[in-house]
């Protein structure tokens, strides 16, 4: 009986004194559950209320709050300091703090703080990618970038890569093909020209008879292999008005990047020319001419091809698109090569803009803007595609 005694009084004994380091092992246990609760219920708060946000495109403090209030655990203090900043590129940074009062704060082995207060931050990004095209979808901007858009073109530029920034970056469904117009259209570089790749070349888009302009043979030629073209071998020179010294054909290509890149490159110079942008912008989307120019044609049924044509002015050789019309250009543009047409008028005559009627074929293609606002708002009309709407973390 006196052993049993004595075993109990030493139990007793060691559970006294190892009492305060078990109060204390429970005290870090609750404090780490507690803990990794806010860490968790932070991140989670954070991208919750980057999401609202970019998706509404404003900071409206009642959702956000109602977000954070929502992810609050029960023990964390209803006091918040946390940031919504909008970004200028659609999209949204949120930081999220929360702070708690440890349970057993005395039992705890150290201080926490100086306050006694735990702080958890985490950040999030957003970023709203309006058009996420569905299909495949080529496009061909064919652009005036003659004399008269001196004034003009930067406005032009910073449309155009506004709405192509618009696209997902990611999404490798939608290829541009860039083709700048004056008196003529240049290539570099041109894998079905070789002479090109030593300097950069003007190509005539016209067939000749004798040295007569022929539409109809312009026309049956539109589509037929480069080696049975005759191009005449002309170099782009200061003192020669043929085609740009600077701006040449960009050939399909899914990096929006470099299509942004090449856009922003472009100046102007030369006289109007728009019936040889609308015929090399025909050919950068036709299945033959993308083997030509060692890029792959989509085969998908449900691919869509689009032709825009831009320009600010009639052409200097008034007669030609005219011309071409009658002979059938854009019926075989249109229905032969099943490339859809869309034109842009900046400030042209009335007869231009009935002459772009006559060739799309319907009114709803063709667009004639009279300020920055309204050709905003046409090339988004133009380079609508059936696409929704996507939120992107991380961006």
């Amino acid at each position: 009986m006196m052993s049993i005694s004595r075993q109990r009084g030493a139990i007793t004994l060691t559970f006294t004194f190892m009492l305060p380091a078990i109060m204390s092992l429970l005290a870090m246990t609750v404090f780490f559950a507690m803990y990794s609760q806010v860490v968790m219920r932070t991140g989670q708060a954070a991208e919750a209320a980057g999401l609202a946000c970019t998706y509404q495109q404003r900071d409206e403090p009642t959702v956000i709050d109602s977000i954070l209030n929502y992810y609050r655990p029960n023990f964390v203090l209803p006091v918040f300091d946390n940031s919504v900043r909008l970004t200028r590129s659609d999209g949204c940074q949120i930081s999220v703090q929360y702070r708690f009062e440890p349970a057993m704060n005395k039992l705890l082995p150290v201080e926490v703080n100086s306050s006694s207060l735990v702080t958890s931050n985490s950040g999030s990004s957003a970023k709203l990618v309006a058009n996420v095209i569905q299909n495949p979808t080529d496009f061909s901007l064919v652009l005036d970038i003659s004399g008269s858009m001196r004034s003009d073109l930067p406005e032009l530029k910073r449309i155009i890569t506004d709405v192509i920034s618009d696209i997902d970056p990611s999404n490798n469904q939608v290829r541009f093909a860039i083709v700048p117009f004056q008196t003529g259209v240049g290539v570099t570089a041109a894998p079905w020209l070789p002479s090109s790749k030593a300097s950069p070349k003007c190509v005539d888009g016209l067939a000749y008879r004798g040295s007569n302009f022929d539409a109809d043979k312009t026309v049956r030629s539109l589509n037929s292999s480069p080696r049975s073209l005759d191009f005449k071998e002309v170099t782009p020179g200061p003192w020669l008005d043929r085609c740009s010294q600077t701006a040449f054909i960009l050939p399909l290509t899914n990096d929006l990047n470099n299509v942004i890149k090449y856009v922003n490159s472009l100046s102007t110079s030369g006289t109007t020319a728009s019936y040889q942008g609308f015929i090399w912008g025909a050919r950068t989307l036709t299945e033959k001419w993308q083997q030509e120019w060692k890029i792959t044609p989509v085969t998908s049924s449900l691919l869509t091809q689009r032709l825009i044509l831009f320009t600010d002015g009639d052409d200097n050789s008034g007669g030609h698109f005219d011309d071409l019309m009658n002979a059938g250009l854009c019926n075989e543009i249109q229905q032969n090569l099943n490339i859809e047409v869309s034109f842009i008028g900046f400030g042209v005559s009335a007869r231009r803009i009935q002459q772009f009627q006559q060739c799309a074929g319907r009114s709803d293609a063709v667009f004639d803007a009279n300020n920055s606002a309204e050709l905003a708002a046409y090339f988004k009309n133009a380079l609508k595609v059936e696409s929704n709407p996507k939120l992107v973390l991380g961006q």
